[in-house]
């Protein structure tokens, strides 16, 4: 057995509950408890999850609709060291839900985090790059890795309006790091990746490069789980997170002079801010590629994109070397 709580968060998912089981029946003996808290379903889910679903330490709760609320009343509940959010319809094997666990355990951090695979709704494959991948590709990753803080702020900064956690059904938590710093319930269906801007120093991270879990595309998230019209907010949450820090010791300014904090942040401001305004053209009738003034903007997007990256790989080199890692 594992020293794993699970939560299991639900509100009418009997679409996607077979499956889910289905991918919980092979490991879910491993875990020391499963708490699953429902937001008022009323089309069967409680009902065949007390039917289809057994464990030995099974606990039902029921609160609001409320994603991120509903998260955190279901962790609150969770005594076991490590935690794992079940979401409905993702999946992950036997082998990998060890694999976190003892990541975890071995490099003695508080959150590891793997890319999925991902399939849409009738099963297929579909190719997503995350910042995960920008993060394994960067820093060499081939073997499970702590990161430094300072790397984990760089790679935040860079992907700020993509979630470095990526999916929390690939993930493993620290369960009282998640008591003590809840998801924030202000950012809609955002809430985990605005999680991981606002403490990406305060947090030791890990990456594994294994993959051993399905993220199932729902259709009204898609691939672009922080909304780009949004975009421009995920910049301000480092900032504002920033004198936090700074207040708290979580980093000095020394620091973060020594990635260009400041760099990263304005360059990062302009890249949201030019994304935001191609996406919106892109969702007007007339097709964006007849549009002369949304060329300009996209020459101007990846030309602050490369920018972004070159301040990137300067921020990396001044980082000290892994502190830990696996294998």
């Amino acid at each position: 057995m594992l020293p794993l709580g699970v939560v299991i968060p639900t509100r009418n998912s009997m679409p996607y509950l077979a499956r889910h089981v289905d991918g919980l029946r092979p490991w879910l003996d491993l875990a020391q408890e499963l708490v699953i808290v429902d937001s008022f379903s009323s089309d069967g889910t409680v009902e065949y999850l007390r039917q289809h679903l057994k464990h030995s330490r099974v606990t039902y709760l029921t609160h609001p609709p409320g994603l991120y609320a509903s998260w955190n009343h279901g962790i609150r509940q969770i005594t076991a060291k490590y935690l794992f959010i079940a979401t409905t319809g993702d999946v992950i094997s036997r082998a990998g839900i060890t694999h976190l666990v003892e990541t975890a355990e071995a490099l003695d951090c508080e959150v590891v985090i793997s890319k999925p695979e991902f399939q849409d709704q009738r099963g297929r494959a579909v190719d997503i790059t995350w910042p995960i991948d920008d993060v394994i590709v960067s820093l060499g990753i081939r073997a499970p890795r702590r990161l430094h803080k300072l790397e984990a702020l760089v790679f935040a900064a860079v992907h700020s309006s993509e979630a470095l956690l990526g999916s929390c059904a690939s993930n493993v938590f620290r369960t009282e790091v998640v008591q003590r710093f809840p998801f924030p319930t202000n950012f809609g269906t955002a809430g985990d990746g605005a999680w991981g801007l606002e403490h990406a120093p305060e947090l030791v991270w890990a990456v594994t490069p294994e993959r051993f879990s399905t993220f199932l595309i729902h259709p009204s998230t898609g691939s672009d789980r922080l909304r780009s019209e949004r975009a421009p907010q995920w910049n301000q949450v480092l900032r504002e997170a920033t004198e936090r820090w700074l207040q708290s010791g979580a980093v000095t300014g020394e620091e973060l002079a020594r990635i260009h904090w400041q760099k990263l942040l304005d360059t990062s401001s302009r890249y949201l801010q030019r994304k935001a305004a191609l996406d919106q053209m892109r969702h007007q009738r007339l097709p964006w590629v007849l549009r002369p003034s949304a060329w300009v903007i996209r020459i101007q997007r990846d030309r602050v994109r490369r920018r972004m990256n070159t301040l990137r790989d300067l921020g990396l080199q001044t980082t000290p070397p892994s502190e830990a890692s696996v294998g």
